[in-house]
Formats: structure tokens, C-alpha cells, sequence
């Protein structure tokens, strides 16, 4: 995959951060995805997961509009070498003015490198900005058939398990400032540990969306 030049990652950053915004208005009902400062090593620990491959249109959750459930129209995962080309795409509205739907189509165009993790008997995907730091996002999701699921982090019962946690761990802690989340500083082996024991248990993980695979 090219390492992309400075204009490439100004946009890809810009695009992280309309998510970022999304995630942080879920802490208002205390769910959110998990932001990593560094992936570390365990970048290179993903893999491409073959049930992701392909074009997964959002239909919501039952009993909640989906215009109120957060995440992108259709989610695209387009094989690149070692990593998923990640795009998330929204409708573009015709009547906008040619400079919004250009930047539209320029966000829907936009792929960021994407790659899965095991962790203990659930798989993360982990999504990388760029840079050296290898800064990013994570979520825990599970395919069947033909329906994508994704989980964000319930933060109020994940804080108290790692606060609680002794000894505390040094690289996964409570943010500092509004709020109250999870955050991921250097993802590390004992980072590793932690979120294993979290293990696909309801009382850290919500149910954020469910996409249904059509091609």
C-alpha cells in the first residue's frame, strides 16, 4: 500500500475526525468507538478477514430510526494487499451546491487501511489514520451470513473494570477532561490482556448497527 503524501492525510485525517465527532456524541449514552493514540506492533498483528470482503448496507436496529443510528449508508471493504481499504458512503444530495457534493464524493471515495484482530473468541477492526504513531479507531464487530454486526465499547461498565483492575493497566485508562471513556494510549501486550477479558460480554459491548451484505 503507498504511504500517502501530506495532502492525502490532511483528507484522510479530516475524514477520521467527522467520525471521531460521531463517536463522541455516543458518550452521551455511553457508548463510543475506541480510540487508539498508537497501534503499535499490533498493526501488524491484523489480518484480512474474508467475511468482511465486499459492499454491507446499514439497516439499523429494530425499533430505532435508522436515521438516528449512527454510522455511514453502506460500509465497503475492497481487498489492498495486507489490509482492507475501508470506505464508508452516504447518499449525496443533488441539490447541494457543486463544491459540497464534490467533497462528498471525495469522502465516499476515501479508503482508510483497515485490519481485523482475534481477541480471545471476538474479532476487533482495527482502522488506521496514517502516520508513524499508526493512530486509529478499533470496534468490535461478527459476521453471519449475510449480517455485519457492530459493537461500540459501553463505557460506563469498561471504565469501572479498568479502574478497577489491579495492578492498573498503564496503556488503557479513563480519559481526562468531559466525559467518561475508554482511551488507548500504545496498544500493547497487557492492552491486549485487558480487552481479552472483556471478552464479547453485553455489559461492555452495545450493539451499534447492523449492515446486511449486498454484493
Amino acid at each position: 500500500m503507498a504511504i500517502p503524501g501530506k495532502l492525502e492525510r490532511a483528507r484522510l485525517l479530516a475524514i477520521h475526525m467527522k467520525r471521531f465527532i460521531a463517536c463522541l456524541a455516543a458518550v452521551v449514552i455511553q457508548t463510543a468507538c475506541l480510540g487508539v493514540d498508537n497501534f503499535g506492533a499490533y498493526w501488524d498483528k491484523g489480518f484480512v478477514d474474508p467475511a468482511l470482503e465486499g459492499s454491507w448496507k446499514k439497516v439499523g436496529l429494530i425499533g430505532q430510526p435508522i436515521n438516528d443510528t449512527p454510522g455511514p449508508d453502506m460500509w465497503r471493504f475492497t481487498k489492498d494487499g495486507t489490509s482492507y481499504g475501508l470506505q464508508g458512503i452516504n447518499p449525496i444530495d443533488p441539490s447541494s451546491s457543486p463544491d459540497e457534493i464534490a467533497q462528498a464524493q471525495a469522502d465516499n471515495d476515501a479508503r482508510i487501511p483497515a485490519r481485523s484482530l482475534r481477541v480471545g473468541e471476538y474479532l476487533l477492526l482495527m482502522q488506521f489514520e496514517s502516520g508513524a504513531n499508526r493512530q486509529g479507531w478499533m470496534e468490535r464487530y461478527e459476521v453471519e451470513g449475510d449480517t455485519l454486526r457492530e459493537y461500540w465499547s459501553e463505557n460506563s461498565t469498561a471504565v469501572d473494570y479498568v479502574l478497577d483492575r489491579r495492578p492498573m493497566p498503564r496503556n488503557i485508562t479513563k480519559n481526562t477532561g468531559e466525559g467518561r471513556f475508554v482511551v488507548i494510549h500504545t496498544f500493547d501486550d497487557e492492552v491486549f490482556q485487558v480487552l481479552g477479558e472483556l471478552g464479547d460480554k453485553a455489559r461492555y459491548w452495545r450493539l451499534n448497527c447492523e449492515y446486511r451484505k449486498i454484493q
